[in-house]
């Protein structure tokens, strides 16, 4: 009986083992999948062969130096900005430990888009000795910064300039997702109300960092996204002349931090078609269709391209990495 009770526990965990597998490959695939439908949209709208010869006529000789000296700076300010994180909320990290950290990032999340947050978390816990929720919850508020600064800059473009009507769609929409972010972050900082629940929350790891976070804090980080995402607006803004979209500027602030949202959403890996998707609904008054899905889906492709490349001067960082993990 006891040799029959192990061999139904083997099967069991075979089993479980094999579902979670299967789990596992489906949230791989999915993305792609995801990917394969905005494109079966986008070359509905706009023919493969019109949007191939729009690429192959844009001026790569202004578009590459560009991306390539946008990903450097947006490198140096985004790592700068973990090293601030982490070191004011978890453990002391230098600027070159932070560079090495979102260096290898990059060479991780061309191959798995998952993994590059998970990669941080790891990292700080294996080497510094941060417990995970810790290190989770200072990327966490990081990101509701993100949150706050795109919506910020979504409402501000949408309220001053209204070229075109899309723009109406994105003040409206921005105004109630700027309200609910900013109304989290302050009942995540304050104390009230003082429900039960609600302080469990507060009191939690995950939290911590909304509860000893300053005013100072927030001053720093967000004047870094906002130059970090002024990159964006300027990159969309001087790379699209570069495959022949005429797009005014206003547009490029409006627009931009929506498209970046859109992009962030996990239907399609580094926003592969996302960003073609809402630059095309944005853009369309101002350039070919055809002109604007060639931007759209080789901007995000020369993007990784160019992190790839950055992250190759961290490829010894990545093996030390992964050698102390198996250790």
């Amino acid at each position: 009986m006891e040799k029959e009770s192990h061999l139904t526990q083997a099967v069991h965990d075979d089993e479980s083992n094999s579902s979670g597998a299967g789990r596992g490959w489906l949230r791989n695939l999915a993305p792609w999948l995801g990917a394969l439908t905005i494109f079966v949209y986008l070359f509905w709208e706009v023919p493969f062969a019109e949007a191939w010869l729009a690429a192959r006529n844009a001026r790569l000789e202004l578009f590459v130096p560009e991306i390539l000296g946008a990903a450097v700076f947006w490198f140096l300010l985004d790592s700068g900005a973990l090293a601030y994180l982490f070191t004011r909320f978890n453990t002391p990290v230098s600027w070159r430990e932070a560079r090495s950290i979102r260096g290898t990032t990059y060479l991780l999340t061309a191959l798995n888009w998952n993994v590059g947050t998970a990669a941080i978390v790891v990292h700080l816990r294996r080497s510094k000795g941060v417990p995970a929720i810790e290190s989770a919850g200072s990327l966490f508020l990081y990101s509701n910064f993100d949150a706050l600064i795109l919506v910020s800059l979504a409402l501000l473009g949408a309220s001053v300039f209204s070229e075109s009507s899309a723009l109406e769609t994105v003040q409206r929409v921005a105004g109630i997702v700027l309200a609910v972010q900013l109304s989290i972050f302050l009942i995540l900082t304050s104390s009230s109300p003082r429900w039960n629940w609600l302080e469990r929350i507060r009191n939690s790891s995950l939290i911590r960092p909304y509860r000893r976070v300053k005013v100072v804090d927030g001053v720093f980080i967000l004047a870094v996204k906002l130059v970090y995402f002024m990159g964006f607006m300027w990159i969309f803004w001087a790379g699209s002349r570069a495959f022949g979209i005429e797009l005014p500027f206003s547009v490029a602030l409006a627009s931009a931090p929506v498209v970046m949202l859109v992009a962030a959403i996990p239907v399609a890996p580094a926003g592969l078609g996302t960003q073609a998707a809402a630059m095309l609904y944005f853009w369309s008054e101002y350039g070919e269709k055809a002109e604007i899905v060639a931007f759209g889906l080789v901007f995000p492709i020369a993007l990784v391209i160019a992190r790839c490349l950055l992250g190759l001067f961290y490829l010894r960082d990545l093996r030390s990495m992964r050698t102390s993990e198996n250790e």
